[in-house]
């Protein structure tokens, strides 16, 4: 009886390394987030992040005056696509506002044929304006709220500069804007969720094309660090293991 169950999983096994099971692991790409960490707001140049950025081998550079961009794209029909941006003050020409973002599809299960699962990475620091941080708010969720809307508007400023440069790294950018957006529209039903932004389990939100999603917003001085994550891909392996949001190293360690 051993020696059949011992058969049995050896041969599940093997059908699922023969069928094109990949788990989802959502590493691929890590260098796009190990490059977010190396920038230094308020100390890199411009010099400085396009010197650890650019790999022109799998991806392509697109600037404005203030605002630079790496981003590359991957797959059938270019489904898995992200890009490094980071934003410079004009005057000092040190970097104020950084984001990473990856869409990666993965295929995972027994079929290799397999409907892809989509899962989404935001990451985003900004040196934000005082007048936002000590303006007048009624409670600590309205302040939340405002510098979450400042956040967005920010991304959404340093985007336009470049979205005219690339289908695919306006797509991008597009998805970074659903998914605060669909945060948003649930802090404005119900602010109460705000407090929920600067815990390690941060806020759940529905994505409306990635489903079971996550915010996490910290305040630190003059620095504001968001982080979403959507896509059940995230927080399951397989159909064996939970993942929660809090214990993912990233958002431990933000």
């Amino acid at each position: 009886m051993k020696t059949n169950c011992l058969f049995l999983a050896l041969t599940i096994s093997s059908v699922l390394c023969l069928t094109g099971c990949n788990k989802p692991t959502m590493s691929s790409y890590e260098l796009i987030f190990d490059r977010y960490y190396v920038t230094t707001l308020k100390v890199s140049t411009s010099a400085d992040v396009l010197a650890t950025t650019q790999n022109p081998d799998t991806e392509l550079l697109s600037q404005s005056e203030s605002v630079v961009a790496v981003w590359g794209k991957q797959g059938k029909k270019d489904r898995t696509h992200w890009f490094n941006m980071v934003a410079f003050d004009e005057e000092e020409m040190t970097a104020v506002r950084k984001y990473g973002f990856i869409l990666e599809e993965t295929t995972w299960g027994v079929n290799i044929n397999r409907t892809p699962k989509p899962g989404l990475r935001f990451d985003g620091e900004l040196v934000m304006d005082a007048d936002i941080l000590d303006a007048a708010y009624a409670n600590n969720n309205e302040k939340q709220i405002a510098v979450l809307k400042a956040v967005q508007n920010a991304f959404t400023l340093d985007a336009a500069e470049l979205n005219f440069d690339s289908a695919v790294l306006k797509s991008s950018t597009m998805m970074v804007q659903q998914a605060i957006n669909n945060a948003l529209n649930k802090l404005n039903l119900s602010p109460a969720y705000a407090t929920h932004l600067t815990r390690a389990e941060g806020m759940k939100f529905d994505h409306m094309m990635l489903g079971e999603s996550y915010m996490r917003m910290l305040i630190e001085g003059d620095i504001v660090k968001v982080k979403i994550k959507a896509g059940k891909v995230w927080f399951k392996d397989y159909w064996i293991k939970d993942r929660p949001f809090e214990e993912h190293p990233d958002v431990k360690h933000m």
